[in-house]
């Protein structure tokens, strides 16, 4: 289970605890109120039941709570010990996963705005090029003869059916227009196109990709550990010219070939890497 899985569970067990309490004091509120109308002694007995009820309720969901917050302490200790034993040059290769990776998404959002801006444009000149030319449109030029139609005539021309079907021909229509710019999308991108504030989106992603950096430390060291145990030596390990780490890493229980591959093809983007752990038998 993953860091984030455990604090997610944490969270969770915190809200129940909340809701437990919650439901503890309305019972116990509710019997002082019986007591004072002079209930008898059948409705108060069956309300302190329903709070003898709660009162379990509330212990277990608090011994749930205190399991999950031993969980999470454990794999913060675990993760904090990994990171403070790495090998220096796991850390500088992901180190440089990381600007380029800040770099990547910047240039992202850029794209996607500019991009989008383009296909607006191109289909406000498919647009105007329907009016000029489509006999169904013939009265609309009418109405415009003498001034240039506005962004907003252009997006209500009427009947919609001709229009929708030139630009549609074009592959500008907005189902197509949609389908572009959701190929150039992600998560983290979409994010950042919904942070106005310059200073706020430059925090938002250091902080992002620095928790994803620390992620993929933890991630990576444990996979060697898994085929070499604990690290005795990586001073053969070193940094390519494109941030690719390579080399040979000795554990307690063997050694191991690192290499890191790209998987974006020639043009290798160093965000997107596969770092593969081959165990060297016999060594």
């Amino acid at each position: 289970m993953t860091k984030q899985e455990l604090e997610q569970k944490v969270i969770n067990a915190t809200t129940a605890v909340e809701k437990r309490c919650e439901t503890l004091k309305k019972h116990r509120e509710q019997l002082a109120k019986k007591i004072a109308k002079g209930a008898d002694r059948w409705e108060i007995l069956t309300k302190k039941n329903d709070i003898e009820g709660a009162e379990q309720k509330l212990k277990e969901a608090k011994k749930t709570l205190e399991g999950w917050q031993a969980k999470l302490g454990e794999r913060i200790s675990r993760d904090a010990f990994i990171e403070a034993n790495a090998p220096q040059a796991v850390r500088d290769f992901l180190e440089i996963w990381k600007t380029s990776a800040i770099e990547y998404y910047r240039a992202s959002r850029l794209d996607f705005i500019k991009l989008r801006a383009e296909l607006r444009q191109a289909e406000l000149a498919a647009r105007l090029e329907a009016l000029e030319t489509l006999p169904e449109y013939e009265r609309a030029r009418e109405r415009f003869a003498g001034r240039e139609p506005s962004d907003s005539d252009l997006f209500n021309l009427w009947p919609r059916e001709p229009v929708e079907e030139f630009l549609e021909a074009r592959r500008l229509s907005r189902k197509e227009i949609r389908k572009t710019l959701a190929e150039c999308r992600d998560n983290v991108t979409d994010k950042l196109l919904s942070i106005d504030s310059e200073a706020e989106r430059v925090e938002w992603l250091e902080k992002t990709m620095e928790e994803e950096k620390s992620a993929k430390l933890v991630g990576l060291i444990a996979r060697i550990n898994k085929v070499v145990g604990t690290i005795t030596d990586a001073s053969n390990l070193s940094i390519g010219e494109k941030g690719d780490i390579n080399g040979i890493v000795v554990g307690t229980e063997g050694k191991a070939r690192i290499e890191t591959i790209g998987v974006a093809g020639y043009n290798i983007v160093r965000f997107h890497y596969r770092t593969m752990i081959h165990e060297l038998k016999g060594a």
